[in-house]
């Protein structure tokens, strides 16, 4: 709390509100709160969940918003609750996959559709005392060529980056143009016929079904469908679920399902159903199990970073924002991705199941069978 009370005291300093503290104002204070004669206070807490669900204003700041635990925003969404002002201020050097990404991206958005400015920010080279003599401009310069790019965009020219940089740079996210209620692709690609799905299994955020076709060189991937199957423990899936994840797995398309743990639940839900499916005809699954450490999935990932992925962000808006995201853990002491957390929607996980190597190399080689190569 050190520096924000010298923040506080700049605050008092340079503006009316010296005169209208209750008590005798102090060149030398450093405190986290003071109290106004006409009543209020202006008050600064370290964000928790036990503080944030506490007080009630008007007006709340979130300095440094990008490191704020998720859960703790959560519990101060409801400080503002009854005020007839409830003014928040987001305020941040930008992150990506933060909560202060969230919320830029949701007030942009508000932007376009109140036509109310609503985001202000300023690039290093904009701001009058940073750059206003040939030395201090200099500084910059050097930092320029010193610091790693993603490092020097973040901190100095308000852009959204991943520390180390994000871990898919080969992604095209405008791909189809909608043309007379038909999605057509904006640029000529040719096509292996042969389309392969994932499934991922998530009980809380939901179990999705991603896929799309290979480039004929195989340099490429197009998704062609991201479909949310449902929410809930396999004795809680009904028909509907089944159907939505059998039509990628018959007629010549080929699927590859999470395996391992719970998962195996799952797959047994899914074979019950099958089984009471005369067309048993050109099916088409395997298996795969994603190892605890997260190697396998490390291993997946690395495995499409010489091909170009093509996810348009306007159909599938939340697979192409987890592609966007993916990221290294920064902790580990070997490459490995961060693990986003259970209530996540694992989307992108099932992606990299569609694009399971072996499953390609499999379909390219002999027919696969119902059980494909765990049978």
């Amino acid at each position: 709390m050190t520096q924000p009370k010298k923040y506080l005291k700049r605050i008092i300093d340079g503006s009316f509100l010296r005169y209208c503290i209750k008590k005798p104002y102090s060149e030398n204070f450093a405190k986290e709160s003071v109290a106004f004669e006409g009543a209020g206070t202006l008050q600064i807490l370290n964000l928790t969940e036990g503080k944030g669900r506490s007080p009630r204003c008007d007006v709340v700041l979130y300095d440094e918003e990008a490191e704020a635990d998720h859960d703790s925003y959560m519990a101060a969404e409801s400080i503002l609750d009854g005020s007839p002002i409830g003014l928040t201020i987001h305020a941040s050097t930008p992150t990506k996959a933060s909560k202060f990404e969230e919320n830029y991206d949701r007030l942009k958005l508000n932007e376009i559709t109140t036509g109310h400015e609503l985001i202000f920010s300023r690039n290093y080279d904009e701001i009058y005392f940073l750059v206003d003599t040939p030395a201090k401009r200099a500084k910059y310069e050097e930092k320029l060529k010193t610091w790693p790019g993603w490092y020097f965009r973040q901190e100095n020219e308000c852009s959204f980056e991943h520390a180390m940089g994000a871990v898919f740079q080969n992604v095209v996210y405008d791909v189809y143009d909608n043309i007379d209620g038909k999605w057509v692709l904006k640029i000529p690609l040719i096509l292996d016929k042969r389309v392969v799905s994932g499934v991922d299994w998530n009980p809380v955020s939901g179990h999705w079904c991603v896929g799309g076709q290979w480039l004929e060189s195989q340099k490429g991937f197009l998704v062609t469908h991201a479909v949310p199957i449902a929410v809930g423990y396999s004795f809680e899936l009904q028909e509907t679920a089944y159907l939505k994840i059998k039509e990628y797995a018959v007629h010549k398309r080929h699927l590859c399902m999470e395996s391992g743990g719970i998962n195996e639940e799952y797959i047994r839900w899914f074979r019950e159903w099958f089984g009471k499916d005369i067309n048993k005809r050109d099916v088409s699954v395997m298996y795969e199990d994603w190892d605890s450490a997260g190697i396998n999935k490390t291993n997946a990932v690395l495995s499409m970073l010489d091909k170009t992925i093509y996810v348009d962000w306007i159909r599938f808006p939340e697979l192409a924002k987890q592609i966007e995201d993916c990221r290294w853990d920064k902790d580990a002491t070997e490459p490995k991705l961060f693990k986003d957390p259970v209530s996540s929607p694992h989307a992108i996980d099932a992606f990299l199941h569609a694009v399971n190597r072996i499953m390609l190399d499999s379909i390219s080689m002999r027919r696969s069978g119902w059980y494909g190569s765990n049978g």
